[in-house]
């Protein structure tokens, strides 16, 4: 009986030793958000704990295969750290020819 409550009790002290530290409630510190009603945009955030992220949006005219068409160009990046405290960083292109990111850690 004794050792049913000694293995027990360290099996309690393992659990509650090994829980995860309780997290930090993530603010937002920056917020930026343009837009000019005719598809062009801009806007930007970072947060308490390192993330960011910016994107610009412009309408261009294309060819299409039926005729003129308009499409929205974006650029932009974002950044965050991971649970190592590595940061992460993707800068990226989306247009025409497809998502282009460049991938920089």
């Amino acid at each position: 009986m004794k050792l049913l409550l000694f293995v027990t009790l360290c099996v309690l002290v393992a659990l509650v030793s090994s829980a995860p530290a309780p997290q930090q409630e993530v603010q937002i510190v920056e917020y930026e958000n343009n837009n000019d009603g005719t598809g062009n945009y801009n806007y930007r955030f970072a947060l308490s704990d390192g993330t960011k992220q910016d994107e610009t949006g412009q309408l261009k005219d294309l060819q299409g295969e039926d005729g003129p068409v308009q499409a929205v160009v974006k650029t932009g990046s974002y950044e965050f750290t991971d649970l190592d405290g590595k940061v992460h960083k993707v800068t990226y292109t989306a247009d025409e020819n497809g998502f282009h990111p460049v991938v920089e850690s």
